[in-house]
């Protein structure tokens, strides 16, 4: 997966609120890693590049980890202890805090991003203030959303708050979608992957309505069948049962991907018995090992003996 300024503010969040220690000013060490900027070069690009939504990630509290009647090292930042940063830092501690204040002070959090320099990272801030307030007050959310100037993150911030939305109101988080502009469709994977994570039914009816183009159609099965072979991949085999046979097979690339994730070998173990869609499977298994092992990517692909599915992992796998 490659790193953006999204994937930078996740490990910011982990750093600030799960006390991750790099160092001997732990805070400060991880800080100056996310200072160092990865340029963003197209719309598809980035948005393929979105990590999953992080599990477990909630403010610390007085009396939770962290906190001195606690466990761990989770640090509580403030407006005060980032000014007292390095300039260089103030933008992604100033960035960290909205996101750890955005639950509970929505407006608060976003006058901290008002504060960021930088106009990129400023409008990334937003979205992360929405998508942190989302399940207390989707209103605000949306308002603030409405607020975001760039294109890219006026999408991503619909998009987080429908992964936030995605297990408590499905038809509301998939709704969202629709506004995620550039990253609509990947919003569509995703979204009705966490759905699908918590029940299974909305998220088959969702992808069964059969909307949009081909790749529409085609991301919503994926995302069912990855997100739910990241818990169990005959789960999600099961799952992608219920897509019709045009879209069946686009469901199982998705599987492969999801297992793999997991355990490569795991998931080529399992997809052979996913017949007739195991090479489906397999090619998704190619796809994820791509990130990591790009040579026994390459030579996986080459092993399909399906000439279609071949060109497309090969195509892939080389790009």
């Amino acid at each position: 997966m490659r790193s953006g300024p999204f994937a930078l503010l996740v490990l910011a969040w982990f750093l600030a609120l799960l006390g991750l220690r790099w160092a001997a000013d732990p805070l400060a060490a991880g800080l100056a890693h996310l200072a160092t900027r990865v340029e963003d070069t197209s719309a598809n690009e980035r948005a393929i590049a979105l990590p999953p939504k992080p599990e477990g990630l909630v403010p610390p509290s007085p009396t939770g980890p962290g906190s001195e009647g606690g466990s761990g090292a989770a640090t509580l930042l403030t407006r005060e202890a980032c000014m007292a940063r390095p300039q260089s830092l103030h933008d992604v501690c100033l960035q960290a805090l909205a996101r750890q204040g955005g639950a509970a002070d929505p407006a608060g959090s976003a006058a901290r991003c008002a504060e960021v320099r930088d106009p990129e990272l400023r409008e990334e801030c937003l979205a992360d203030v929405a998508e942190a307030a989302a399940p207390n007050d989707r209103a605000t959310s949306e308002r603030i959303c409405a607020g975001v100037t760039a294109r890219k993150w006026r999408g991503q911030c619909q998009f987080g708050i429908g992964l936030a939305l995605a297990e408590t109101d499905p038809t509301y988080a998939l709704g969202r979608c629709e506004h995620a502009e550039a990253f609509r469709d990947f919003c569509r994977h995703d979204v009705v992957g966490e759905v699908a994570l918590a029940d299974l039914a909305p998220a088959v009816a969702f992808c069964a309505q059969e909307e949009g183009d081909a790749l529409t159609r085609k991301t919503c099965w994926h995302g069912i069948g990855k997100y739910l072979a990241r818990r169990d991949a005959r789960e999600a085999a099961a799952a992608c049962g219920k897509a019709t046979e045009a879209w069946r097979g686009n469901c199982f690339p998705g599987v492969g991907w999801g297992a793999a994730e997991r355990d490569p070998d795991a998931a080529l173990a399992a997809c052979a018995s996913f017949v007739p869609h195991a090479e489906n499977c397999r090619q998704g298994v190619a796809h994820q090992l791509k990130r990591f092992d790009a040579p026994r990517a390459l030579a996986l692909c080459e092993s399909l003996t399906d000439t279609r599915l071949r060109a497309r992992c090969l195509a892939f796998v080389k790009r």
